[in-house]
């Protein structure tokens, strides 16, 4: 599959793309040296039966569920905040906060500083159902958010590739019935799926080469298809980001930030807050065990027989 991509050195190019599209991809925005170093801790960490993460895709702790492949089965939600696990934690935000994503974020979206807002990681496709990340996150005034999503090898066709709709954020934004809780989270997929036969969008999947970067806007459709081969993995990061001066669209008020490790990209929460964070993790892991609880909200298509 033909994809266009662009180098750093390419500004206005990437920026126009971005504007016309609602998505674009860099190229080789991430050094192999970052994600070597965060895939070695990764495969330390997989097997370690006390690692317990939050599950991005079933959105409650669980440990390490590997695959017959050797694959963990669920996404991790926000990993740079796994203090209990730092080396690994320290891997993610080198690479989450590169310099070369830092540029193209003040590329996009003409603020010098950035705000890290939720990140993710995903050893096997989870399979995530059609969506726009407005309805989740976004900054205020909306539409200033900017999604970011690192291929942290040679993503293959059929390993469930991530895919957007080219356009759809011209298009329809559909939002919370609420804006604040997700009680109405399966009206608005069945509306999703609504707005897309009602259009001409077409789905483009993305089976980028390690160290590419994908960025794109807040309205614009997206999801990752099923893995459709159990011997192919899809490792990757995914973040959000929303420029410095402005604060989450949900939240009741602005956040505490904290540095990270480039200056010009913040992360929220303060600086004990992911200690914090850590710690309730494995409280809930274990309240969860002796209770027999499952998840809220779940994202994955397997979940949803007509959206496969």
């Amino acid at each position: 599959m033909s994809l266009t991509k662009f180098l750093i050195d390419q500004p206005q190019e990437i920026k126009h793309y971005y504007q016309e599209h609602g998505y674009v991809i860099v190229r080789n925005a991430l050094s192999a040296e970052k994600i070597d170093r965060l895939l070695g801790q990764v495969n330390q960490k997989k097997r370690d039966r006390l690692f317990v993460f939050n599950s991005q895709d079933t959105h409650v702790p669980t440990r390490p569920r590997l695959t017959e492949a050797g694959f963990i089965e669920n996404s991790m939600l926000n990993p740079v905040n796994l203090k209990l696990a730092p080396r690994l934690s320290k891997m993610v935000e080198r690479c989450l906060v590169d310099e070369t994503v830092a540029k193209i974020l003040s590329l996009l979206s003409g603020d010098t500083h950035h705000v890290m807002m939720q990140n993710m990681f995903f050893d096997k496709s989870t399979g995530t159902i059609e969506h726009q990340d407005h309805y989740y996150l976004d900054a205020d005034p909306p539409g200033r958010m900017i999604a970011a999503w690192y291929a942290l090898e040679d993503i293959q066709e059929d390993a469930g590739c991530f895919f957007v709709l080219p356009g759809s954020h011209k298009g329809r934004v559909i939002a919370r019935v609420d804006g604040r809780s997700f009680s109405d989270h399966e009206t608005y997929r069945k509306e999703i799926l609504t707005l897309i036969d009602s259009t001409e969008y077409q789905y483009k999947s993305f089976p980028l080469e390690k160290g590419d970067v994908l960025f794109w806007h807040p309205y614009t459709v997206h999801g990752a298809y099923k893995n459709l081969n159990p011997q192919h993995s899809r490792k990757s990061l995914t973040a959000h980001f929303y420029p410095a001066q402005l604060k989450p669209l949900y939240a009741a008020k602005a956040p505490k930030l904290r540095p990270s490790l480039n200056p010009h990209i913040l992360m929220t929460g303060s600086a004990i807050a992911p200690y914090v964070d850590s710690v309730k993790t494995y409280l809930r892991f274990v309240a969860n065990a002796v209770r027999g609880r499952g998840p809220e909200m779940v994202m994955r298509r397997e979940n949803y027989e007509e959206a496969i």
